[in-house]
């Protein structure tokens, strides 16, 4: 494999990443050329490249976590706001998985508004979705990022939502979708360090940076 950038390098649409790299999403071929199609930040993983594109709107995946919101309960499933352009519905018989009763009623499970994080499980040719396993998240606050900015919030292996957690002892549920789900007596100050990786996502050393950041703001907290 022959690569000419290296592992979260940022690339504009066009530039040629290699010749004869395995490739992934948001890359195209062009003879034996790999180029990047959107403009965003380079990742290698087990020797195959993709691109992580700077922003857009979330696209639906089978077996992507979802932070979803109740918009509609009938009689055959709900029909939830996932934050995309796309419809996403919850047939009745997910609801109802895990429960002995067959209740025609699914309001004594789900109303409109309320919060869940559930998984989809198949997504058609227009991008339209099926969930299952919704969970609701009760109280908190949910908070909506960039979809595209959530594989640097969550870190390699989980390593920079793990550590806001540890550090600030919130509950935190994060969605693909670019909506998270806090919850805890220091959920202002995750919500303050979200929008900072937000912000700084391409900028190197930066699980360090805000490890720094939550140790100082912690120990600011502890002696008001």
């Amino acid at each position: 494999m022959m690569s000419n950038v290296s592992d979260r390098e940022i690339v504009i649409p066009g530039q040629l990443i290699g010749e004869n790299v395995h490739h992934d999403i948001n890359c195209f071929r062009e003879d034996k050329g790999i180029f990047s199609s959107v403009q965003g930040t380079l990742r290698i993983d087990k020797g195959k490249v993709n691109v992580i594109p700077a922003s857009g709107a979330y696209i639906p995946k089978t077996d992507d976590l979802v932070i979803g919101v109740i918009t509609e309960v009938s009689r055959g499933g709900c029909d939830v706001d996932i934050n995309s352009p796309y419809t996403a519905n919850m047939p009745r018989e997910e609801i109802l998985v895990n429960s002995m009763s067959r209740d025609i009623n699914l309001r004594k499970y789900f109303n409109i508004g309320d919060v869940i994080s559930t998984k989809i499980i198949y997504v058609d040719e227009v991008n339209s979705s099926i969930l299952s396993g919704p969970r609701e998240l009760k109280g908190g606050f949910v908070m909506e990022v960039d979809p595209k900015r959530i594989p640097r919030i969550v870190g390699k292996k989980k390593s920079m939502l793990n550590m806001i957690r540890d550090k600030t002892g919130c509950n935190i549920v994060v969605g693909q979708n670019g909506r998270i789900w806090i919850k805890g007596k220091n959920t202002e100050l995750v919500i303050n360090i979200i929008k900072k990786i937000e912000a700084e996502a391409l900028t190197q050393g930066l699980t360090n940076k805000i490890s720094e950041i939550l140790d100082r703001e912690i120990s600011d907290l502890g002696r008001i």
